[in-house]
């Protein structure tokens, strides 16, 4: 009976050994062909939001804008769940966006950039054509962490990016990785960002094709390790209803019913210093 008790008391502490080494375990990063991460810890339930946001001066951000930012966080608090923000350098020069980034920091959400100006790096259809120097994407970058730190981030903090666009060539990862920036990037294959098409147009896609699509990604693929990217920004065309972010709560909900939880990129640096 004593040498069963042993054995079981053994078994157990292996156990909570074993959960503690997973825990603390370095990241593991599934990478596109860039070297771009985009999943972390595939083994895990485990979901990283990440909301991204311009605002485009031409127009008085009628197109390109970080409107959606409070909802989002107004969503993320009433649900208990942290996110990771990468809106461009140029929010932070618009007034009204100062009270909701500095929530972002104080709420404990993850808070990066996405370059300054938004640059388009590359051909859309053609990624061997790079649209922006080495020079060009340095000085861009240099605005961008300025602005950062006027909120009082380092660079340790904020370490983690978003390429402008989703978009890149190896050029331009390889001069983001110089700069001491680790690339990540929504998981190929969603649809979520596609909520820029207007009704009408030939590309549109309703928040309900985006939605079902999810779903539907969710059943073939599990969300394991999924980078999720959700726009916090209002285009123009288009309803409360017609915008992914109105169905946030629902979102989380439903991943927390099938037993998934949701990290940041500071679960990230955290579980790297380990």
């Amino acid at each position: 009976m004593k040498n069963l008790l042993k054995i079981m008391a053994l078994v157990l502490l292996a156990q909570a050994t074993c959960e503690c080494t997973n825990k603390n375990a370095t990241p593991s990063f599934v990478t596109d062909e860039y070297g771009v991460v985009e999943k972390i810890n595939p083994q895990n339930k485990e979901v990283y939001l990440v909301f991204t946001g311009h605002y485009s001066h031409a127009d008085s951000g009628r197109f390109e804008n970080f409107d959606g930012v409070t909802p989002v966080l107004n969503t993320l608090s009433e649900k208990g769940v942290k996110g990771s923000f990468f809106p461009t350098g140029v929010c932070f020069d618009v007034e009204k966006y100062h009270e909701p980034v500095r929530r972002i920091i104080s709420e404990g959400h993850y808070l990066s950039s996405h370059s300054y100006a938004h640059l388009l790096l590359c051909d859309e259809n053609d990624r061997n054509i790079s649209l922006v120097s080495e020079d060009s994407l340095r000085a861009d970058f240099a605005i961008m962490e300025n602005r950062l730190e006027s909120f009082g981030l380092t660079k340790e903090q904020y370490c983690w990016l978003i390429p402008p666009y989703e978009l890149y060539d190896q050029k331009a990862v390889d001069v983001m990785k110089d700069m001491g920036y680790k690339l990540v990037n929504p998981t190929h294959g969603l649809l979520t960002g596609m909520d820029w098409t207007s009704p009408g147009s030939e590309n549109y896609h309703s928040t309900e094709m985006i939605l079902n699509h999810l779903w539907e990604y969710e059943q073939k693929n599990t969300f394991n390790g999924l980078i999720l990217l959700i726009h916090a920004m209002n285009y123009p065309d288009r309803t409360d209803a017609d915008r992914p972010y109105t169905y946030l709560g629902e979102i989380i909900d439903t991943l927390k019913s099938k037993g998934y939880s949701f990290k940041t990129m500071f679960d990230v640096i955290e579980a790297e210093k380990q």
